[in-house]
């Protein structure tokens, strides 16, 4: 919750330090946990606190609340935030989690109530107007929420969360093309990176893949070979069934980020361009992932030969233990006419769909060991 931090002050003024049997101040360091937004760690302390004095209560429940509400259990959070207002914590900051714990819960009638109750000096501040802003959404004001984002941009307060805010409004009216402009409005900040790949991500997953790709085109000419923006073009290529255009994009930005390598390699080989994949392969920084992708690509240019060369590293690696790869040695064994061998690494695959096949090629070796023309075009 982005607002959470306005009730600490108050938490550590209402009460005077009580410490426990073990000399620790559980109910101080809750306080402190909120404040640096380590709510698991909060939640565990919270529950050490035992016998606490009266005027602790109040402040233990709104600690509570914040807790439950920031684990979305509104309707915990909203029992707890009553609780201390009836108990007397009558700090004005409690409304408004109040009100968000109704908002949440589509009491918004009752949320919109809650805020009215805030004092007029904190309606200047962010929070306010965020909450405000999404009572007003939901209720179908959207005229007046939108406003209420206008108002805060005015004021000068966080500019980053208000245009998430409105791009996020955007998105929900299917407004995609004005949440694209919003965006790239956002492109002169260079801080305003990840917000924006954000943005181009949320446009992509929503199928708006022709308004996402002009944004993070722009996004990888800020940061050539990002790989988070590489890899979200090439999705969107691939989502619109253009394997080579995605191939290219992580082909260029492996000039940049080696570690492209293997996905630029994969689908070079999916559209034919073996020779360009056996290439980015030789600087793939991970051996196992290098040598089964050179393996199919030995395999899919019947490069037999060469395959059979990399078995010691293959066994160094571990990846014998794999019946795929061990069947595809046999199968290269045979193909080069070791047929010793071959039949040796058929012994122990036992893998549903691959023992039929190596009963098939141990049937084919018994045929070529009796008829050697029979594989003539084999061996």
């Amino acid at each position: 919750m982005r607002w959470l931090l306005f009730i600490i002050p108050f938490c550590l003024m209402c009460c005077q330090p009580v410490l426990a049997e073990d000399g620790v101040d559980y109910l101080s360091l809750a306080t402190m946990l909120i404040k640096d937004g380590n709510y698991p760690r909060a939640e565990k302390t919270l529950a050490k606190i035992e016998s606490p004095e009266d005027d602790q209560l109040a402040v233990i429940d709104s600690l509570w609340g914040m807790v439950l509400l920031n684990k979305k259990k509104y309707a915990q959070a909203l029992e707890k935030f009553q609780k201390a207002l009836k108990q007397g914590l009558n700090e004005p900051e409690l409304y408004l989690y109040q009100a968000e714990s109704l908002l949440r819960l589509n009491r918004l009638p009752e949320a919109s109530e809650s805020l009215k109750k805030f004092p007029v000096e904190q309606k200047q501040k962010l929070p306010f107007f965020l909450v405000q802003s999404e009572i007003f959404w939901s209720m179908g004001k959207k005229a007046q929420a939108w406003e209420q984002i206008n108002q805060a941009m005015e004021l000068g307060l966080s500019q980053s969360v208000l245009v998430k805010k409105k791009f996020y409004y955007l998105i929900e009216e299917g407004l995609y093309q004005s949440a694209q402009s919003l965006a790239f409005k956002q492109l002169n900040n260079p801080n305003n990176f990840n917000d924006v790949l954000a943005m181009a991500s949320t446009l992509r997953q929503k199928g708006q893949l022709d308004v996402a790709l002009p944004l993070l085109q722009a996004l990888l000419t800020q940061r050539p070979g990002k790989e988070l923006v590489a890899l979200a073009i090439a999705q969107c290529y691939l989502a619109k069934g253009e394997t080579y255009s995605a191939a290219l994009v992580l082909e260029e930005s492996t000039k940049h980020n080696s570690s492209l390598g293997y996905e630029a390699g994969e689908l070079l080989r999916q559209v034919g361009k073996s020779y360009r994949a056996r290439f980015l392969n030789l600087s793939n920084t991970d051996p196992q992932k290098q040598l089964k992708q050179k393996l199919v690509l030995y395999l899919e240019d019947d490069d037999y030969h060469s395959l059979k060369f990399m078995i010691p590293q293959l066994r160094k690696h571990q990846l014998l233990e794999d019946q795929e790869i061990r069947y595809a040695v046999a199968y290269s064994l045979y193909r080069t006419g070791d047929l010793a061998k071959s039949e040796s690494y058929l012994q122990s695959i036992d893998q549903d769909g691959l023992f039929e096949k190596s009963i098939e090629l141990k049937k084919e070796i018994g045929e070529c060991r009796k008829e050697k023309w029979a594989c003539s075009d084999t061996i």
